[in-house]
C-alpha cells in the first residue's frame, strides 16, 4: 500500500523473494523506503522446490545464497562441455546443474523429456545460467532459452531489463529478440509503466496514452550498455503478459512485434 511505513515492518524477521529474479530497482526502493533487505532464494519445481537461500547474515548483492544441506551444484562450462564442481568454479559462468535427494525421479510418463533433463551422472540441467563466487554463493545470470545471439555475442535479457527498470516511470520490462538479417537478432524492449505515469482513461492493452518518451529508455541503455545491447525499439504495453505465478510470458510478446 502507498501508505505503508517502516514501522509496519518492524516485526518482520525475514523478507524473501523467489519465483523469478528480483529487479534491482525493486530491491533498492523497498530497502530505501522500509529499511528491509529482501533476501533472494532459488529453486525449481523439479527440485522440490528450494535449493538455495541467501540468509540475512550472509546477504550480498544479486546472490541467491548457498545451496541447502545435501544439495549438490555444479556449472556446465559452455566452452568445454565439462562439469565444474561449485567449489572450483569461481569466475566460470555456465549452465547450473543440480543433484541430490530433493531431485525429482522424472517427468511422469515422459521418459524422453526426463532423459534430456537428467544426465547419466544424475545431474539435473536447469536451463539457467549461473556462477559461484569465492564463498560458494550462487548468482543466477540468465536463462539459456531466453539468451539472444547478437552479432555472435551472447546477450541475456536480464542485463538489459535491469537497466531499463531504473527509469522511474517503468514498473517492469521484458526483452525479446527480433530476427535481423545483419546481426542475427536485435533486442526489442516492452515496458509496463507505473500507474502514475499513465494518463486517465487508458483501456487498450497496447500503446497506452502517456507522456512517457521511449527515447529516454534508449538514452539510459546507451549510457550503461554496450551498443549492440541497446534495444532497437521500445514498445509500451498497459500490462505485460504474465502467467498465474506472475512470470512474464515472453512468447506472448512476439505478437506485438
Amino acid at each position: 500500500a502507498k501508505s505503508a511505513k517502516p514501522d509496519d515492518f518492524a516485526s518482520l524477521r525475514f523478507a524473501v523473494s523467489g519465483g523469478e529474479p528480483l529487479p534491482q530497482d525493486t530491491f533498492d526502493r523497498f530497502r530505501d523506503r522500509f529499511g528491509v533487505t529482501i533476501c533472494e532464494g532459488y529453486g525449481l519445481t523439479e527440485t522440490s522446490p528450494v535449493t538455495n537461500w541467501c540468509r540475512p547474515h550472509e546477504w550480498r548483492p544479486r546472490s541467491v545464497g548457498r545451496p541447502l544441506l545435501r544439495v549438490e551444484q555444479a556449472i556446465l562450462d559452455p566452452a568445454t562441455g565439462k562439469v565444474i564442481p561449485a567449489a572450483t568454479s569461481q569466475d566460470h559462468e555456465g549452465e547450473l546443474l543440480i543433484r541430490g535427494p530433493n531431485l525429482m525421479a522424472g517427468y511422469y510418463h515422459l521418459p524422453e523429456q526426463t532423459a534430456q533433463a537428467i544426465d547419466p551422472d544424475g545431474w539435473f540441467h536447469t536451463g539457467d545460467m549461473a556462477r559461484f563466487d569465492e564463498d560458494g554463493h550462487l548468482a543466477i545470470t540468465g536463462r539459456i532459452k531466453e539468451m539472444l545471439i547478437i552479432g555472435g555475442e551472447n546477450v541475456f535479457p536480464r542485463e538489459i531489463e535491469e537497466v531499463i527498470n531504473r527509469h522511474p516511470a517503468i514498473k517492469d520490462s521484458a526483452i525479446i529478440g527480433q530476427p535481423d538479417p545483419m546481426r542475427g537478432e536485435v533486442p526489442i524492449a516492452f515496458v509496463e509503466l507505473e500507474e502514475e505515469a499513465l494518463e486517465p482513461g487508458v483501456d487498450s492493452d497496447t500503446d497506452p496514452t502517456t507522456d512517457f518518451d521511449p527515447q529516454q529508455v534508449l538514452t539510459l541503455c546507451r549510457e550503461h550498455l554496450a551498443g549492440y545491447k541497446v534495444p532497437k525499439l521500445v514498445r509500451v504495453l498497459e500490462m505485460l503478459p504474465r502467467n498465474a505465478t506472475g512470470k512474464i510470458l515472453r512468447r506472448e510478446l512476439t505478437r506485438h512485434l
